[in-house]
């Protein structure tokens, strides 16, 4: 299991909306100086919020661990990367034998296939609350 701190933002039912509290890129200035954390800021003025399943009744403000099966980050980069460009590799070999516009539109085609093959997929593994506390230690 892949554990990570986050702090519970606000709650809607079963579950919780939370939010990562990102630390900066080298840890020695809190990211207040350097320009990558400057370019983070502009990409990222807040940090986004994610919902996650809350078994433990986890309450707004608190800090709470989540956690996400480690075979659920390869699955995901594995549809999400390797899926696409196999296909648009695939679509451009074929389209190929008959040309080079062909081939550009057979690697499109290829890339339209696995949009729609990845958004029907739509198997997500869903993060949910752990426990109370940090990811190091436990508050009961």
């Amino acid at each position: 299991m892949i554990e990570n701190s986050v702090r519970v933002v606000r709650v809607e039912g079963d579950l919780a909306w939370v939010r990562t509290e990102s630390p900066s890129s080298c840890g020695a200035c809190g990211g207040k100086g350097c320009g990558s954390s400057a370019f983070s800021r502009m990409l990222h003025p807040r940090e986004p919020e994610y919902p996650v399943a809350n078994p433990i009744s986890a309450e707004a403000g608190e800090t709470v661990v989540i956690g996400i099966e480690e075979g659920a980050l390869l699955r995901a980069a594995v549809s999400g990367y390797l899926v696409p460009l196999l296909s648009l590799l695939l679509g451009a070999l074929l389209g190929g034998n008959w040309g080079e516009l062909q081939a550009v539109v057979g690697g499109a085609a290829g890339l339209a296939v696995a949009a729609v093959w990845l958004k029907r997929r739509r198997v997500l593994a869903v993060p949910v609350i752990l426990r109370k506390g940090s990811a190091g230690c436990s508050v009961d």
